[in-house]
């Protein structure tokens, strides 16, 4: 038997690429978020008020994801 190693392919990641996930709108009426850049799957959570978070979504053109990781349409 022969001992085969499988390489992985890199995964392409354009760091232009930009993510939120609304996770919850917590208590004190803050919008509680991940966001991420180039690969949802690598996040960090972030908190900002409800008119901070919209800023905060239009200066990163981020793209919204839903509790899925699904796209949100606007």
């Amino acid at each position: 038997m022969r001992n085969q190693s499988v390489v992985e392919q890199p995964i392409a990641i354009d760091p232009s690429d930009r993510f939120v996930k609304v996770t919850r709108i917590n208590p004190q009426g803050f919008v509680e978020f991940e966001f991420a850049i180039g690969t949802p799957e690598l996040c960090v959570e972030l908190m900002l008020p409800p008119t901070a978070f919209e800023e905060f979504c239009l200066a990163q053109k981020a793209s919204r994801l839903d509790a899925f990781g699904n796209f949100v349409r606007h």
